[in-house]
């Protein structure tokens, strides 16, 4: 069945333009020309999406938006705001919208936010056949070839990012360090269409040189800027940008994300033109965003555009299914590095399961490495791994 759309705005070419854009793009799309009848057509069920303006007279988007949340809340409710209703569209979505779409907007980004939205709820809605079951299905390891294992939570990771792949719009990888957040930002970019490069920034950026890196710069912006300079979003042009570390990105840089995941397109320092870019957005981080935004060190916008589409990877505890495999990898690379074949003793096999790995993989891996330098025998001994952690 066509998801249904609801349009509600008191400007009819508004209307008109949205309800043939989102009908050539396969949904059935009613409209409202005021938040009354809106709220009358909630009220009758069945509705997927609501988009609505926020400025209307009589009742306005926010008072739609709380009589769906009360008798429709499976409905999706996107919010058309001006500039300068930012704050407010901010505080909707704190009610539960969706998202808010700042006028002028292009049409194909409000059906890509729809469509993203539509898959979300279906994630939320659980996943369906083995893993459902609490089953997994050994094929999805196999269409992900730079990732060892069989666990359960894992799988369900696989699912989502062969799932969200296609899309355009960001994606936020959660997750401790070490748990593989940048082969998940590899995986999305090999499963979408994109032709363009992975661009993967390496570690943190000196807050010095963070705006330069990320956005580029003319020659003689500052001193030391010798030539202009391509920045990350330009370089990923058609393709993705991998930006690790983003909850230690500086508020002021912030702003100027904001703007680029908006406008899709950044200006060099040292520029006043903007340019075009199209580059899709895997951020990821350790830090709890929700607490930094409320510590007043991340923007609550930037948190609301980047969390449309996350990915929350699971430590290596919680997969302790998956550490022998890994183990037996990392090993026979390592062992190959240094001319040997080695194998696991069921000592060091269970030494390795009980451990509770606070690095995660990344924290095995270079576990593995020491033993295939160090262990005496090429059979790894309970205490070879005892020595390495």
């Amino acid at each position: 069945m066509k998801p249904k759309v609801l349009v509600v705005d008191d400007e009819l070419p508004m209307r008109q333009g949205l309800k043939e854009v989102l009908a050539r793009a396969d949904y059935e799309v009613e409209t409202a020309d005021d938040g009354d009848q809106a709220v009358r057509r909630l009220d009758q069920g069945g509705l997927d999406v609501v988009v609505t303006d926020l400025r209307m007279p009589g009742r306005d988007g926010m008072e739609v938006l709380r009589h769906a949340r009360q008798v429709a809340p499976e409905t999706l409710v996107y919010m058309i705001s001006a500039h300068g209703d930012i704050p407010t569209a901010v505080e909707a979505m704190k009610l539960g919208a969706v998202d808010f779409i700042q006028k002028p907007f292009r049409i194909d980004e409000v059906r890509a936010r729809i469509r993203a939205g539509l898959d979300k709820r279906d994630l939320a809605r659980g996943p369906r056949g083995d893993v459902a079951e609490g089953k997994v299905d050994a094929a999805i390891y196999a269409e992900f070839p730079e990732l060892v294992g069989r666990s359960l939570a894992m799988a369900r990771v696989l699912h989502t990012v062969k799932k969200v792949a296609p899309s355009h719009l960001p994606v936020l990888v959660l997750g401790e360090t070490g748990t593989g957040k940048e082969l998940i930002a590899r995986a999305l970019h090999r499963l979408s269409a994109r032709k363009g490069p992975f661009i993967a920034t390496t570690g943190q950026l000196p807050a010095t040189l963070i705006e330069g890196e990320l956005f580029g710069h003319a020659k003689g912006a500052f001193t030391g800027a010798h030539k202009d300079k391509v920045g990350y979003f330009e370089a990923a042009q058609g393709g993705t940008l991998f930006l690790d570390e983003m909850g230690d990105v500086p508020m002021a840089v912030q702003v100027k994300l904001l703007r680029v995941i908006q406008e899709r397109e950044v200006v060099r320092l040292g520029e006043a033109k903007p340019r075009k870019i199209d580059a899709r957005l895997v951020a990821a981080t350790n830090v709890d965003l929700p607490a930094a935004v409320k510590a007043g060190r991340f923007r609550e916008d930037l948190l609301f555009r980047l969390n449309v589409i996350t990915l929350v990877l699971p430590p290596l505890r919680e997969r302790k299914e998956d550490i022998l495999l890994l183990a037996e990898t990392f090993l026979k690379r390592a062992g190959e590095a240094h001319g040997r074949t080695l194998t696991l003793s069921p000592g060091a096999a269970a030494r390795l399961v009980a451990h509770a790995w606070p690095g995660n993989v990344r924290e095995l891996e270079h576990v593995c490495q020491g033993v295939a330098v160090m262990a005496e025998r090429d059979e790894v001994s309970e205490e070879d791994i005892a020595g390495a952690l």
